[in-house]
């Protein structure tokens, strides 16, 4: 995927106005859609076939490969077919704004509700689409895995990369020339530096580098796919087994492959040598049909194409006039005020994006897009009053409906079904749904764990909270998964000693001096006294509602000690309020600053997980009952 690059304002005005709005008047542009991609271009008809075609049978070859793996995104992929320079430069004019920069064949760009190719049809070269092959298993394999050794998904990538797709059969793993250059004149990075190389080190980052670090993954990960022994010895089934058991790759792979000075110099060899062994996939029969439909572009909806395409890849300054013209040429055409609600989203401009996806619906949008967005919006403007939560629900279980493979809404629709307490049970199926739809969502994982620890269901959330740490991979990851596992203990002391103090009432049947059915004693982690309560190691909390943790944009405490909290949860600020800092529990992490009234001022940066419950009609979102600083 390629990366927007940071240029000088100036320069990025000057280069704006060079780019025409619209497209030349004599391209026509058409639709097809095949079963699982929609193809738009200038070219004609038989190109968007055949483009179509190509697609279906890299999809077809990874179905037949891996049966038993996911092959179709939960957002749809559109394909946008350049028919030649002209129009690629509308599509990606960073690349002509530079005298000398490369101008790639064709370029994968995720995004949130759908994801984007582009790609030239006059490019040259023997696989000038290699980089979409590539990108697009790596979209395939975040969908199965979480957390790949980065060898292994980049050589996958290029293994399946340099694919040479045909009607009957599909070759994968053939080689390429470059690969094979830098493998015969280079020194190769040692197995056990190989195993490790991750998005910082220099082997991954440094261009003269970096080539070598795909080359050797390519040849490491065609080996033990392609070779008869490593095949029979299932060496990257074994590996993987091991290293989900460990957490260390070099552990896993001195069991799996043996001494590793020796696997090395068996893949030197290998990758050294002058003929390698091919796959062939034979093409099923979905990507033989051809019964795909067709239909006309509109001007206006060709640029509301372009338009978000700019949107999803973060050119938010080129987007903005391209689709209000697009509005502008076709008043009715709801795509438009789909993309223009998406840009207004990006830029966190929430009425707008609101008003315009009001917009799309009324004219007749019937995707399951924007009515995700309309869903989000509804969450993250914070109006949780009833009504809100209600029409947010209703949003994201017909988005659901429409698009049952989009783990983003079935992740909304746990946020708000978590609005209802008698619908507690639900927000946690559609929690575990979205994990199971995008178990590569390092959030969803974290969210899910929230929903069954709030539930009670502690037993099910520390073994969510162990899988995040098994799959963790950076510090900050482990400290999170930590911090959970550490925040369910805690909730479960808090619940056995509400049980027991209940239990106690009922016997002695004394109310007046004993917590309400709503209120539980806990001690603090150390038996110290928190911060602004008494100096008994026990204090009363309230039950504690919802939780939602996120990076604190701002706090604002006043001498009687009342707080106004602003919290970046991901997609947009929510504001929490507590009466009385003294009276909720504040607890934070070892290594991590105390927090109190006085350095309120100071907090803004910080980590924070809140607990609240619900405050339909006021300002904020939520009275706050307790806080723990990460």
């Amino acid at each position: 995927m390629l990366k927007p690059r940071s240029l000088p304002c100036l320069t990025l005005a000057f280069a704006s106005s060079l780019i025409p709005i619209r497209a030349s008047a004599a391209d026509n542009w058409i639709e097809v859609r095949s079963p699982h991609f929609t193809v738009n271009t200038n070219a004609g008809e038989k190109e968007a076939r055949r483009i179509a075609d190509q697609f279906e049978q890299i999809r077809q070859m990874f179905h037949s490969a891996f049966s038993g793996l996911r092959v179709d995104p939960g957002q749809p992929i559109v394909i946008v077919a350049a028919k030649n320079e002209n129009t690629m430069k509308l599509f990606l004019p960073e690349e002509w704004e530079v005298k000398g920069h490369i101008h790639h064949a064709g370029l994968y760009q995720p995004g949130e509700d759908k994801d984007y190719v582009v790609m030239r049809l006059d490019s040259e070269g023997e696989n000038p689409f290699h980089t979409l092959y590539h990108e697009y298993t790596h979209a395939l394999m975040r969908l199965n895995f979480t957390g790949l050794p980065l060898w292994l998904g980049e050589g996958l990538a290029e293994f399946y990369g340099n694919s040479q797709l045909g009607d009957k059969q599909s070759k994968t793993g053939t080689i390429d020339p470059g690969h094979l250059y830098l493998l015969q004149q280079s020194k190769l990075i040692p197995i056990e530096t190989l195993l490790e190389v991750d998005h910082q080190s220099p082997y991954y980052n440094e261009n003269n580098r970096a080539s070598v670090f795909y080359a050797e993954s390519w040849a490491l990960v065609h080996y033990l796919m392609m070779d008869k022994d490593a095949r029979q010895q299932q060496l990257l089934k074994n590996f993987l087994n091991e290293w989900q058991k460990s957490g260390s790759q070099v552990q896993a792979a001195q069991t799996a492959f043996g001494d590793l000075k020796q696997f090395g110099k068996r893949i030197e060899a290998y990758a050294r040598q002058q003929s390698f062994m091919v796959g062939l996939v034979k093409s099923g029969k979905e990507a033989t049909d051809k019964s795909y439909s067709v239909r006309n572009v509109s001007p206006a909806e060709a640029l509301a194409l372009r338009g978000d395409f700019f949107t999803h890849h973060n050119r938010l300054e080129l987007a903005k006039p391209v689709l209000e013209e697009a509005a502008k040429d076709e008043p009715n055409l709801a795509f438009a005020h789909e993309a223009l609600c998406y840009y207004h989203y990006r830029q966190h401009e929430l009425s707008e994006a609101d008003e315009e996806i009001q917009q799309a619906l009324k004219l007749g949008a019937t995707d399951f897009a924007p009515q995700y967005l309309h869903g989000m919006l509804l969450l993250q403007q914070g109006r949780l009053d009833k009504q809100s939560a209600e029409e947010a629900r209703k949003s994201f279980e017909k988005a659901t409906q429409l698009n049952p493979l989009f783990a983003p809404a079935f992740e909304g629709l746990s946020q708000a079904y978590a609005r209802f307490p008698e619908l507690e049970k639900e927000a946690v199926s559609a929690g575990i749904k979205a994990v199971q739809l995008d178990p590569g969502q390092h959030v969803y994982a974290i969210n899910l764990t929230y929903l069954l620890m709030n539930s009670g269901r502690y037993a099910e959330a520390r073994t969510m909270a162990q899988r995040i740490l098994a799959a963790a991979r950076s510090s900050g990851e482990k400290e999170v998964a930590n911090n959970l596992l550490a925040n369910i203990q805690q909730a479960e002391t808090w619940a056995a000693k509400k049980q027991s103090l209940e239990a106690a009432s009922r016997e002695s049947g004394d109310s007046g001096n004993s917590p309400g059915p709503n209120s539980v004693v806990i001690a603090k982690p150390d038996g110290k006294s928190q911060p602004g309560v008494t100096s008994s190691p026990q204090i009363q909390l309230r039950h504690r509602g919802f939780a939602a943790d996120g990076a604190i944009s701002s706090a604002e405490c006043s001498s009687s000690s009342e707080l106004f909290l602003n919290v970046n949860l991901g997609k947009g600020l929510v504001t929490f309020h507590a009466t009385d800092l003294g009276k909720i529990s504040m607890t934070w992490a070892d290594g991590t600053a105390e927090p109190s009234l006085e350095t309120c001022p100071q907090w803004k940066g910080r980590r924070v997980k809140v607990w609240f419950t619900a405050t339909p009609g006021k300002e904020y979102a939520g009275e706050i009952t307790a806080l723990f600083f990460f």
